[in-house]
């Protein structure tokens, strides 16, 4: 460390700003695991290797390592995640020294405001926090004790005027600190409090997110965004793939590798063919129609008009091909076809009840059987008369 120089006290052209020179971020996996084990933490060889793995060095611990990151590297174990997040902590008090550099008067006054605003940034919430006032309207139902947490615009109010008076202190709040936030919320408003839980966890979860949000702008280091690609997190500009579109989500399906325009005419050959029997074989239609789902999909997705797709794929137009596709398409609702049949048991008796001598095609069928038996009753009586005839006539002879 530099001896500080008398100018220094004068205000002279030799000015003061603070650096660090960086003990923590100097070291290597190997010389982290070292000191760790020095401070009195026992690393295991399997920790030791997910430090190795994800590339964990000192650079790295002086990013700022989440908590989801510290519970991956000690799995199974509060104490050395503990232990270890205090180490960090005195590495980092320890390697901060004051040192002097020359700087010029015109770049004394950057350097100055600088130094206020990350003095601004490391601010902790007091002890004697209070809840500020909200808005007007909300502030009188507020008084009034009326359920307002359960209208969205309300709650989403009440979440931005919490995140404004915590972050006049700091835009990076400790877990406790969020904790004290929404703490003395639901104190000052107890009808504020969640049914289940603590009372305050959907409060405590929505300020994290919406602290997350606003800083996401803010943020722009190589640093946080080399440890974002390490551990998993999505960079920015890239599309999200679960990001819902305009277009329907359907299932690829048990689509066959290898297939060509050549293949898919052989296997619509072979469905025709087999649509002209009268008896299929089910076993070569269900593997063809499997074969061309993918390319048939994308036909249909291409705008081909849905006569040309039950002319092209005639068994869709049969019920166990429309299952088989319906499956296809959504393999996790089951087997459709068995239960469509389970659903219509269920209420085919008492359709059948209601529907019985309603339905104009009863009184039609009753209709011509009228007609039938009322045409042949005179043939009929004449047949039975002469059989009674003859039979009393071979009788009395």
């Amino acid at each position: 460390m530099q001896q500080v120089p008398f100018l220094f006290y004068q205000r002279t052209e030799m000015d003061y700003e603070l650096a660090s020179p960086g003990v923590l971020c100097s070291l290597s996996t190997e010389e982290l695991l070292t000191k760790i084990q020095e401070w009195g933490l026992d690393v295991t060889e399997a920790e030791a290797q997910r430090f190795r793995d994800n590339e964990v060095d000192g650079d790295t611990v002086d990013c700022g390592l989440t908590e989801t990151m510290v519970a991956y590297l000690f799995q199974g174990s509060f104490k050395k995640q503990v232990k270890f997040n205090q180490f960090v902590s005195r590495m980092k008090e320890s390697s901060v020294t004051l040192t002097l550099q020359t700087v010029s008067p015109e770049d004394w006054q950057p350097s100055t405001s600088s130094t206020s605003i990350s003095n601004e940034n490391t601010l902790r919430l007091p002890a004697s926090f209070e809840i500020p006032r909200f808005p007007k309207n909300l502030q009188l139902k507020l008084d009034n004790k009326e359920p307002c947490h359960k209208n969205p615009r309300d709650r989403h109010t009440i979440i931005r005027v919490l995140y404004e008076a915590v972050a006049q202190y700091t835009m990076y709040p400790t877990n406790s600190e969020y904790v004290q936030a929404v703490k003395t919320l639901v104190m000052k408003y107890p009808f504020l409090k969640d049914r289940e839980g603590n009372g305050y966890h959907t409060w405590h979860m929505s300020l994290r997110r919406k602290f997350k949000s606003e800083r996401a702008p803010l943020v722009d280091s190589e640093a946080v965004r080399r440890c974002k690609e390490k551990f998993g997190s999505t960079r920015r500009g890239q599309p999200n793939k679960c990001q819902r579109t305009s277009q329907r989500n359907v299932c690829q399906g048990p689509c066959v590798q290898g297939e060509d325009l050549l293949s898919i005419d052989a296997h619509l050959k072979v469905l025709q063919c087999q649509y002209q029997k009268m008896q299929p074989d089910t076993m070569v239609v269900h593997n063809r129609m499997q074969q061309t789902f993918a390319w048939r999909q994308k036909e249909i997705a291409d705008g081909m008009p849905v006569e040309d797709v039950l002319k092209k794929y005639p068994f869709l137009g049969m019920p166990t091909g429309l299952c088989n596709e319906l499956g296809w398409i959504q393999p996790t609702t089951g087997n459709v076809s068995q239960r469509f049949r389970e659903g219509l048991s269920c209420v085919a008796a008492k359709v059948i009840d209601l529907t019985r001598g309603k339905t104009p095609l009863y009184q039609l069928y009753l209709d011509a059987r009228e007609e039938a038996l009322t045409d042949d009753l005179p043939g009929i009586c004449f047949f039975f008369f002469n059989f009674k005839a003859s039979i009393l006539y071979n009788f009395y002879r």
